[in-house]
C-alpha cells in the first residue's frame, strides 16, 4: 500500500492518536488487575502500559493511506452539499495528497482563489511550494490582503523566504507568525477542538524548528539552540525532536 509522506503537523496527530488508542486498549486490563490485585499492582500495571504505548508510539512511522473510494465518495458529497473555501481546501488537499492529482488541485484552488480566503490561500502556497513554485507561491500569498495577520499564510510565506535563502526575512516573518498565533491562535480547517489543538502545538513546533535552522544558518547558535528547544517541549513524541548541532565548517 502506498504511504504518505506526512507533515509534521499531521504525523503527531497520528501519533498521539495510536498513544491514546493503545492506552485506552491496555484499560479494561488495567480495571481488572486493580479490581483482583488492588491498587498498588493496578497503578504498576497502568504505569506499564503508558510507557510501552508511548514507546509503541515513537517506533510508528507509516499510517495508512485512507480508503480511494470511500475518500472520493466523502469528497463528492462535500464538495456538492458546501461549495465553501474550506470544502475546497480540504477536497484540493486530498486531490494532491491521496490520488496524486496535482494539476487538478491547484486548478481548482485557482478557481476559488478570489474568494480571499486565507486557508484556501495557504492550501493553494502550500502546494506551489511543494512543487517548486516559489515565486507563484510567493504571488499568491501577497494577493491574500490578509496575509499579514494570518499566522498560517506568514509561516508558509517564511518557508518561502527560506527555500529562497532569505533567513533574515524569513526569521521576520516566522516571528511575526508566532506572535500573532499568540494572540488569535491559527485558522480552523474544520477538525475538533482537540485536534485544532494538537494542529496549533505542532505548528508552533515547526515554526521554532524552523526558525532554529535558520538561525543555525546564521551561525547565531545560542538562538538556535532556543528555538529548538522551544518546538521540542511542544512535541509529546521525543522521537520528532529536533536535534542542535552545529554544521561542520566549509571548506574553500
Amino acid at each position: 500500500m502506498k504511504q504518505i509522506n506526512y507533515d509534521l503537523e499531521v504525523i503527531y496527530i497520528y501519533k498521539l492518536y495510536y498513544f491514546f488508542t493503545l492506552l485506552l486498549l491496555f484499560l479494561p486490563l488495567n480495571l481488572v488487575l486493580t479490581w483482583r490485585f488492588g491498587k498498588l499492582i493496578g497503578l504498576t500495571a497502568l504505569g506499564l502500559s503508558f510507557v510501552f504505548a508511548y514507546f509503541l508510539m515513537m517506533q510508528k512511522k507509516n499510517f495508512p493511506v485512507p480508503d480511494k473510494k470511500v475518500t472520493a465518495q466523502k469528497m463528492a458529497r462535500e464538495i456538492t452539499q458546501q461549495p465553501s473555501p474550506l470544502a475546497v481546501s480540504r477536497f484540493s488537499s486530498q486531490l494532491y495528497f491521496y490520488f496524486n492529482e496535482k494539476r487538478q488541485a491547484i486548478r481548482l484552488l485557482e478557481k476559488y482563489k478570489d474568494t480571499q480566503d486565507t486557508l484556501l490561500s495557504a492550501t493553494l502556497a502550500d502546494i506551489l511550494l511543494r512543487e517548486g513554485r516559489l515565486i507563484q507561491a510567493l504571488k499568491t500569498i501577497r494577493e491574500n490582503p490578509h496575509y499579514l495577520s494570518d499566522p498560517l499564510l506568514l509561516f508558509i510565506l517564511g518557508q518561502i523566504y527560506q527555500q529562497l535563502h532569505k533567513w533574515e526575512e524569513a526569521i521576520r516573518i516566522y516571528e511575526l507568525s508566532l506572535s500573532i498565533a499568540r494572540k488569535t491562535g491559527f485558522p480552523q480547517n474544520g477538525a475538533n477542538r482537540f485536534t485544532h489543538f494538537i494542529l496549533s502545538l505542532s505548528y508552533t513546533a515547526n515554526i521554532h524548528h524552523s526558525l532554529g535552522d535558520c538561525y543555525s544558518f546564521l551561525e547565531q547558535y545560542p538562538q538556535a539552540r532556543k528555538h529548538y528547544f522551544l518546538g521540542n517541549i511542544r512535541l509529546f513524541d521525543i522521537s520528532l525532536w529536533k536535534k542542535f548541532k552545529i554544521p561542520r565548517t566549509k571548506t574553500a
